[in-house]
C-alpha cells in the first residue's frame, strides 16, 4: 500500500505533528520511506525540525549501540574460549593418567574433539552475529544517507527536473 499523504504517514506512525518525531520514530519513517510516494516523503522531510541534526543523533546513536554490542559480543566469546581452554587443558590431563584403558582414552579423545567443534560452532555463531550487525549498520547508515540525499534532492530541485536538473539526467536520485 502506497501512503500517498503526509497524513496516511503520520497515522502510520502513530504521531498528530512531524514535531513529535522521535528518533525511534524517525527510524520507523525511514523504514517506511519504500512504500511512500515520493512527494510525500519530501513534504514530509522539509517539515522535520533539525533534520540535519535528527539524522546525525541517529547514526551517533546507532555507533555507540553497535560498538557497545560487539564489546559485549566480544566480552562473552573471550569466556566461551576461556572456558573451552580450561576444559581442554583438564582432559590433556587426564589423558597423561598411566592407568588409563585404551577405552577411556579414547572416551576423553572423543570428549576433547566434541570440545573442539562446540568451540569451533560458537565462534561461528559470533562471526554470524558481526556479520549481521555489520549489514544492520549498513543499512540504516544507508537509509540515513538516502533520505539525507533525498531531502537535499528535494530543496535543490534535482528530482523535479528543474533548472537545476541535469541534463540527461532524469532526476531520479
Amino acid at each position: 500500500m502506497t501512503l500517498s499523504s503526509e497524513k496516511d504517514v503520520m497515522k502510520r506512525l502513530n504521531i498528530d505533528t512531524w514535531r513529535n518525531l522521535s528518533r525511534d520514530k524517525f527510524l520507523a519513517f525511514v523504514a517506511e520511506m519504500p512504500s511512500m510516494d515520493k512527494e510525500v516523503a519530501l513534504k514530509a522531510i522539509e517539515q522535520f525540525p533539525n533534520f540535519k541534526s535528527m539524522v546525525s543523533e541517529t547514526m551517533t546513536s546507532f555507533g555507540q549501540r553497535y560498538e557497545s554490542a560487539q564489546k559485549l559480543s566480544w566480552k562473552s566469546q573471550k569466556k566461551v574460549h576461556e572456558a573451552f581452554h580450561s576444559y581442554r587443558e583438564t582432559l590433556n590431563r587426564e589423558l597423561e593418567r598411566a592407568n588409563l584403558s585404551v577405552e577411556e582414552r579414547f572416551l576423553i579423545l572423543e570428549m576433547l574433539r566434541e570440545a573442539v567443534n562446540k568451540e569451533s560452532e560458537k565462534d561461528s555463531e559470533h562471526k554470524l552475529f558481526t556479520i549481521i550487525m555489520v549489514k544492520v549498520a549498513a543499512t540504516v547508515s544507508v537509509a540515513a544517507v538516502g533520505v539525507s540525499v533525498a531531502a537535499l534532492g528535494g530543496k535543490t530541485g534535482f528530482s523535479s527536473g528543474g533548472s537545476n536538473a541535469v541534463p540527461g539526467r532524469s532526476g531520479v536520485l
